[in-house]
């Protein structure tokens, strides 16, 4: 869990309470936050509603609005039993409140309640929204929560990366080793594809049979190249033989595209034009990569 408090003994009392039964981080200011949740998510936020550079109620209210980071339960830390503050607070997303003087039993318990809730939805959500063999995310998850994403980087104008990637004469490879070979196989690309993606906000896909879909928000042209480059030699070191393949082992042809340019262009827009990139590097020959900028 992540302690969020300007005052440093008050942030020692609350880590010394909490690290015998939790691991726990702590910051002392709104930016702090912001900045240590675009690196790591943390499982919980105890948030002081008083901050010295931007309240807990602007912290709250940014962490519901990125798709990446709104199921992070906040629990705010107040002095104030005022009716309106706690208003607020449930208005910008609170998942509870602790008053001050802090009650050290309360905050164990309370803590540890919102910790096994979270646990409890985000198995629910894992099964409804990834696909059992690859543990990907499925198209549903896709549609309804990577748009949202694209959304929030129009709103920045900030870059945005789709790559559609097909292993190569995947069907020759189960006529030759058989389904479950070719299962095994699948898994290998989608735990390739899981080592590369380093951000909360990248996310990737099975579209469907052999065909993944990757999801790269914040992410310029030379990053995205750097993923594929690394995805394709870390295949190559794991020595999969195709012998029905010209190049006699398991490849991949991606298409990419990568939109930099201020526009409101649709998700279905954006995998369209990925998946003609990916026409293209089949045409060129298949174990290539083309990217396309808009």
């Amino acid at each position: 869990m992540l302690i969020v408090d300007d005052d440093d003994l008050i942030r020692l009392s609350l880590t010394t309470l909490l690290k015998e039964e939790f691991q726990v981080d702590s910051v002392n200011s709104g930016e702090a936050v912001l900045d240590y949740c675009a690196k790591e998510i943390p499982d919980l936020l105890l948030l002081d509603v008083n901050l010295p550079d931007i309240s807990g109620l602007e912290v709250c209210e940014k962490l519901k609005q990125d798709p990446a980071l709104r199921y992070i339960p906040v629990v705010f830390i107040t002095s104030s039993t005022e009716e309106l503050l706690q208003d607020k607070c449930w208005e910008v997303g609170a998942s509870d409140f602790i008053f001050k003087p802090i009650v050290a039993s309360t905050l164990v318990h309370r803590t540890k309640n919102h910790l096994t809730n979270k646990l409890h939805l985000e198995k629910l959500f894992e099964y409804s929204l990834k696909e059992p063999l690859t543990g990907l995310y499925n198209r549903y998850y896709l549609m309804e929560e990577v748009k949202n994403v694209l959304a929030q980087s129009i709103r920045e104008k900030r870059s945005f990366s789709l790559l559609m990637i097909d292993i190569d004469n995947f069907k020759l490879y189960n006529d030759h080793f058989g389904h479950l070979k070719g299962d095994e196989c699948l898994v290998t690309i989608a735990n390739l594809i899981k080592g590369e993606l380093k951000r909360p906000h990248d996310v990737a896909v099975r579209f469907g049979g052999d065909e993944f879909l990757v999801v790269l928000p914040y992410t310029d042209y030379k990053g995205v190249t750097k993923i594929c480059e690394n995805l394709k030699a870390k295949l190559l070191d794991c020595l999969l033989p195709h012998p029905l393949s010209p190049h006699k082992a398991v490849t991949l042809s991606i298409g990419g595209v990568l939109f930099e340019k201020f526009c409101f262009l649709s998700l279905e827009s954006m995998m369209s034009l990925a998946d003609e990139s990916l026409y293209q590097a089949k045409e060129s020959g298949r174990n290539c990569v083309i990217i396309t900028k808009i």
